[in-house]
């Protein structure tokens, strides 16, 4: 199940977040390794160039909530649902650190919807 959801039109321009929280407390976001993202379509197959990308920008700093983005260019993408996939390190107030994975399922509509 994803954490999120969102619907762009085919050859839209727009940002992807994935955000993470934890019951109590903040996160910082690792820079080393880099946070990453990735694409799948409708069959779990990965999307052609969108595997393990550098993410586009992410929350630096201690944070309640931290996000991590993409800026997801849907011109080469026929219309239907994609899994975007975030995967960043994190440290959390407790000193631990852990790896975070949110998804984001989007849903490209066809430019003439």
């Amino acid at each position: 199940m994803p954490d999120g959801y969102t619907r762009v039109r085919r050859g839209e321009k727009r940002p992807i977040y994935g955000q993470t929280t934890m019951a109590t407390g903040t996160l910082t976001i690792a820079a080393s390794p880099a946070p990453t993202v990735t694409v799948y379509d409708g069959t779990g197959t990965t999307v052609a160039g969108m595997s393990a990308l550098a993410v586009t920008g992410y929350d630096a700093g201690v944070q309640s909530a931290p996000r991590v983005w993409m800026n997801l260019d849907t011109t080469g993408l026929a219309p239907g649902f994609y899994t975007v996939v975030f995967t960043f390190t994190a440290t959390a107030v407790d000193g631990l650190t852990r790896i975070y994975t949110p998804t984001i399922e989007v849903q490209v509509l066809d430019t003439l919807a």
